[in-house]
């Protein structure tokens, strides 16, 4: 007689013949546990199990795996249709190259999402253990963006990936394998890599943060009005020096983003509203302070520091 018996350690399956009673001495081929089995006394005859119905919930989990290859692949023909227009302002704002991030990202998305949803509608129970830990990555990736909605969906899959009706069709005799389990890791820790990273990267600090970085390293450099005859030069390490036909001030800056423009000087200190024309000419329109130089001047940009 055959029986399939299941590797308690490993869950693989293995099939041994003998006599009914007999006990035989197993190796599992995936793990290498060793144990005994005996065989019972009289064959058990089975009625053979039915096919599984498919939950609607598999499905459409299945489907949200299409549409996100379809929205990876609109990702990169969006990426390589715009990104030489916007690159040099995005990578600016994020810190690194942003651009060519979500183009690996989406690269690696596409055929991961291809099979899993393959998985799913076939019932693997390698597709519902990827699926969990892939939920898992969306919440930490999520409270590292805080983003409180994108918490309660995956914690909604999760919840429902474990019922038993849904476990019931993913369980199958074959357990699974020991090289399966690694590819599965392999591919959660790059998920989860690329997800932590994009998720710290669109939080409200860092867009804040980016922003305003990029927002002060447009002042940098010297800027000039010749009709009023005023020079200002911006440095990186917040103090700058205005001069006219007549004095001369060293004083400290900063920025109030997304407008305003704060100068301090050994007199007193003016605060600006700041309208950049474009990246070579701006307009600053005094809000409170003393005026000390000047309430209202349109500046050029005579050369970086």
């Amino acid at each position: 007689m055959k029986k399939s018996i299941r590797c308690p350690k490993c869950g693989y399956n293995m099939t041994a013949e003998g006599s009914p009673g007999e006990t035989k001495y197993l190796v599992c081929p995936n793990c290498g546990s060793k144990g005994r089995f005996t065989f019972p006394a009289y064959e058990d005859f089975r009625i053979p199990e039915e096919k599984k119905e498919r939950p609607l919930g598999v499905t459409i989990l299945a489907a949200f795996q299409i549409i996100g290859v379809i929205s990876a692949i609109f990702s990169l023909v969006l990426v390589s249709k715009f990104s030489g227009r916007y690159t040099g302002l995005i990578e600016e704002i994020a810190g690194f190259p942003l651009i060519v991030f979500l183009a690996v990202y989406s690269v690696v998305l596409i055929p991961v999402s291809i099979v899993l949803a393959y998985g799913l509608l076939k019932g693997e129970e390698w597709a519902r253990l990827t699926s969990v830990w892939f939920q898992i990555t969306s919440i930490i990736s999520s409270i590292l963006s805080f983003n409180l909605f994108g918490v309660i969906i995956p914690l909604v899959i999760l919840y429902y990936l474990r019922k038993p009706r849904v476990k019931d069709y993913f369980e199958s005799e074959r357990g699974i394998k020991i090289s399966t389990k690694a590819v599965i890791a392999a591919v959660v820790i790059i998920l989860l890599v690329f997800n932590g990273y994009i998720g710290l990267m669109i939080n409200p600090i860092s867009i804040s943060g980016g922003l305003s970085r990029v927002y002060s390293e447009r002042y940098y450099g010297t800027w000039e009005n010749e009709t009023q005859n005023i020079e200002i030069t911006f440095y990186s390490n917040r103090s700058f020096f205005i001069e006219n036909r007549t004095s001369s001030y060293w004083g400290k800056w900063s920025t109030e983003w997304p407008l305003f423009l704060k100068l301090k000087w050994a007199e007193g200190e003016g605060r600006y509203a700041s309208f950049f024309l474009d990246s070579n000419a701006i307009r600053l329109v005094q809000e409170s302070g003393q005026s000390g130089f000047f309430s209202l001047i349109e500046l050029k940009k005579k050369s970086e520091v």
